[in-house]
């Protein structure tokens, strides 16, 4: 066999148990899945108002510009 690899939704918890039965008869191995990433970005949208975050872009470039004076 090519060792090919195949996704599976389990629908019950049985259904694993059986799997890993026919891993320990060498038929099959199971390999867990990677997370899958979710695209940052989106993961944290909306997740402040708009105001919100004009405010503290407003008091970040406050905070650069006092650095940049001379005193």
């Amino acid at each position: 066999m090519d060792g090919r690899t195949i996704s599976i939704e389990l629908l019950n918890e049985d259904a694993l148990t059986l799997l890993h039965q026919l891993e320990k008869l060498n038929l099959i191995r199971v390999v867990p899945q990677k997370p899958i990433r979710q695209n940052t970005k989106r993961q944290w949208a909306g997740s402040i108002s708009k105001s919100t975050a004009v405010n503290m872009l407003d008091y970040l470039n406050e905070s650069r510009n006092e650095w940049e004076r001379n005193i």
